[in-house]
């Protein structure tokens, strides 16, 4: 018996088995959601890059999206009450802003009226209180104060600070006033409080812009900014004060420093050592 012979496959039963195999073999297409006749474009490369902020911390700020409408009140108030000066006070208003530069304004500012008596007096201080206070609680919510657990926040913090500088210009001007009668230094005194009460105007009015964008934006650049321009009023008020307290000749220079020391630079030693105390 011959024995069988084999037979080679053919060339069409090759394509159709190689077919076979590679239907076999290929992915499935619904699985990737995509046709075999439209292959998947590769990924280009997004031109939008992750950032390289470096991460200072994990723990959550908590950020405030509006602020408070007593806030925009106030604001407002000492914008119009500005206003109001600047129409019906102009050459008054003209004289306090010259005052700290040139003696002769000065003089007439004396001449013209008893400043501590007039209305523009009074404005210019409540937008000095206003301002100062607005600044305290602004430095306290940005910069001193960073847990939002707090005993008393918003319009009670600012009436609590502001009875706090009220009370504090109160006893301040009354001590003046007693030493004084003390020491019989009535006219130099007077010409002291003078000079404290217009560069507090000056203070008032140099901060009340700066805090429309320290409030809004809040940027604590402003706050610094707003307490260099603190810093320079306090030291220019000071040596305006140690020339007044020079023209008195019967007491030497080493008690004037003495009194300015204890009225000007002591109360503000203690306000930086309860602040590094109980806030930093």
């Amino acid at each position: 018996m011959k024995a069988a012979e084999i037979t080679p496959p053919s060339d069409t039963v090759l394509s159709r088995d190689l077919k076979l195999i590679s239907l076999k073999a290929s992915t499935d297409s619904t699985a990737d959601f995509q046709s075999l006749l439209s292959p998947a474009i590769p990924h280009a490369q997004s031109f939008f890059t992750s950032h390289q902020l470096k991460i200072q911390g994990i723990r959550p700020v908590p950020f405030k999206k509006y602020q408070p409408d007593w806030i925009l009140g106030f604001l407002m108030l000492c914008f119009m009450l500005l206003a109001w000066v600047q129409v019906y006070y102009r050459r008054r208003f003209r004289q306090i802003l010259m005052a700290p530069y040139s003696k002769r304004f000065l003089s007439q500012l004396v001449r013209d009226g008893d400043l501590f008596s007039e209305r523009i007096s009074l404005v210019a201080g409540f937008i000095y209180f206003v301002t100062t206070s607005l600044f305290l609680y602004q430095l306290n919510e940005l910069v001193l104060v960073k847990d939002a657990a707090r005993l008393i926040q918003g319009f009670p913090l600012f009436t609590l600070i502001s009875i706090f500088v009220v009370g504090f210009w109160i006893l301040k001007i009354g001590l003046i006033r007693f030493l004084s009668f003390i020491f019989r230094t009535h006219q130099p005194s007077n010409e002291y409080i003078l000079n404290i009460l217009i560069f507090n105007i000056l203070t008032g009015i140099f901060l009340l812009p700066l805090l429309v964008f320290a409030v809004y934006l809040k940027c604590v650049i402003f706050l610094w900014i707003c307490m260099i321009i603190f810093t320079l009023f306090f030291i220019f008020r000071l040596i305006r004060g140690f020339l007044i307290g020079i023209s008195i000749t019967k007491f030497s220079s080493v008690f004037l420093f003495v009194y300015l020391c204890s009225l000007e630079m002591l109360p503000l030693v203690v306000l930086i050592k309860v602040v590094l105390k109980y806030y930093l």
